[in-house]
C-alpha cells in the first residue's frame, strides 16, 4: 500500500516512525520489519477496541513505508534531524535569553537597593530644591539623603516650579485624554 506524500507528511508531524515503533534510528530491514509486526498486532483495529487505534495502526504503516524505503528513509531522517537541531538550537537561544532576563533583573535590583541606600530608604521625591529646614542637625541629615546628583549650571528654584507646573499641565491633558476614551470607548458599547 502506497501513501501520499501529503499523508506521510501529516503523520511525521505527529508521530516520531522510530519512537512509535520503539526502534533506535540505526535499525536496519528486519528489525523495522520486526517491529512493525508486533505493533500492528497490538494496535489493529480488530483487536484494539480504543479510540485511537485506527490513526495509530494507520501512522504504524505510514511508518513501516517510509523506513523500509531506503529515499523516503533518507528523507524523513534529514528532515527529523533538521527539526532535532532546530529544537537543540531554540533551547540554547531560550537558557540565553533566561539568563540575559535573570541577568537584568538582578542588575534591576542591584540599583534599586543602590538608590534607596542613597536616600536613606525613603523613596524618591522631587522636592530636593525645597527649603532647608532651620536646624543644622537636619540639615545635613536632608543632605545625606538627598540624591548625589548635580544641579546643572544655571538651575533656579524658578525654572523648577516652571517645570512642576509643566508637569501638571501634562498629566492633566493626559487624564482628560483618557476620559475623553473612555467615554468614547462607552458610547459605542
Amino acid at each position: 500500500m502506497s501513501f501520499s506524500a501529503a499523508e506521510r507528511e501529516e503523520i511525521a508531524k505527529k508521530y516520531d516512525f522510530y519512537h512509535l515503533l520503539g526502534l533506535e534510528d540505526t535499525a536496519d530491514e528486519s528489525e523495522v520489519r520486526r517491529a512493525y509486526r508486533k505493533s500492528a498486532l497490538k494496535y489493529h483495529p480488530d483487536k484494539n477496541k480504543s479510540a485511537n487505534a485506527v490513526e495509530v495502526f494507520h501512522a504504524l504503516s505510514i511508518a513501516n513505508e517510509v523506513l523500509l524505503s531506503s529515499t523516503l528513509r533518507q528523507e524523513y531522517d534529514n528532515k527529523r534531524n533538521a527539526k532535532k537541531r532546530d529544537q537543540e538550537r531554540q533551547a540554547a537561544f531560550d537558557s540565553r535569553r533566561r539568563k540575559g532576563k535573570e541577568d537584568l533583573e538582578r542588575r534591576e535590583a542591584e540599583a534599586s537597593s543602590a538608590r534607596s541606600g542613597a536616600r536613606g530608604g525613603r523613596p524618591a521625591t522631587s522636592d530636593w530644591t525645597s527649603a532647608p529646614s532651620s536646624s543644622a542637625s537636619s540639615s545635613q541629615q536632608q543632605q545625606q539623603q538627598r540624591p548625589r546628583s548635580k544641579r546643572p549650571a544655571g538651575w533656579t528654584g524658578q525654572k523648577e516650579a516652571e517645570l512642576q507646573a509643566k508637569i501638571a499641565r501634562l498629566q492633566e491633558q493626559s487624564r482628560m485624554l483618557r476620559e475623553q476614551r473612555d467615554a468614547k470607548l462607552r458610547m459605542r458599547v
